[in-house]
């Protein structure tokens, strides 16, 4: 079933407790994406950084 569109900018016709719900969680799992993605990005950087630095060492 497909949620009844709405604007939050209209004073006159306010979105439903449920409208408003729905986008709490559709902003939440955007939110929750986003951080997956960013995290995997920063980890993987971060791999290449130690590789990186191990083989910049020269050992004595």
């Amino acid at each position: 079933m497909q949620p009844e569109p709405f604007d939050l900018n209209d004073i006159q016709h306010e979105p439903s407790d449920e409208q408003l719900a729905g986008l709490m969680q559709s902003v939440a799992a955007e939110a929750k994406h986003r951080a997956e993605v960013a995290q995997a990005a920063l980890m993987q950087r971060l791999r290449e950084e130690i590789v990186a630095a191990n083989v910049i060492r020269i050992p004595a």
